[in-house]
């Protein structure tokens, strides 16, 4: 259809069915098209990237309280049921080593820990610092008062930290008893 035309306004414009290119309109619809793409792409990577950066949080988070138990059982088998006493919601293990510096065999044994309680303001606990995020991690310790003399408490360990969107928190929980002198 060579020579045909169309008519805007008084004016002709020649119109070329030979498919030998492309309108402007197709081209930027196309760049369009290409720009909307790659925003979601980039977004998507983004969001991935922090999804990613909050899960190894958490895992980290969970390490932690779960090793805080570890450490509070250690303590009360080496120095009894009753040394876990200290008052407050907020208990910290003390050692005479800090963390991640590498302690000598002695410094490693829960005879000479001890237990404290300070304030409960922020940011609260012991610190630990991993992949650059501090987390601080604390116990509480909560009687089982429906046997006397006491037997059991539970623990509760919470380990909190700061992302971009917010404050999160890991809390876990066991159960201690009196173990030591049952038949």
């Amino acid at each position: 259809m060579k020579g045909d035309s169309t008519t805007i306004s008084n004016f002709q414009f020649p119109i070329s069915n030979s498919g030998k290119g492309q309108s402007l309109i197709e081209v930027v619809i196309g760049v369009g098209v290409a720009v909307m793409l790659a925003i979601s792409l980039i977004t998507t990577s983004l969001i991935t990237q922090r999804t990613a950066r909050s899960a190894r949080n958490n895992t980290q988070a969970t390490k932690l309280a779960q090793g805080y138990i570890e450490e509070i059982r250690a303590y009360r088998d080496r120095k009894g049921f009753s040394a876990l006493s200290a008052p407050g919601d907020c208990i910290t293990i003390v050692k005479s080593y800090t963390p991640p510096a590498s302690p000598t065999s002695e410094q490693i044994d829960p005879a000479g820990w001890s237990l404290s309680a300070p304030n409960c303001i922020a940011p609260v606990g012991e610190l630990n610092t991993l992949n650059g995020v501090n987390f601080y991690r604390y116990l509480k310790f909560e009687d089982d008062i429906s046997v006397s003399p006491v037997v059991k408490k539970t623990i509760t360990v919470t380990v909190k930290w700061n992302e971009t969107s917010g404050d999160k928190i890991v809390t876990s929980q066991t159960i201690l008893t009196k173990w030591e002198g049952l038949p």
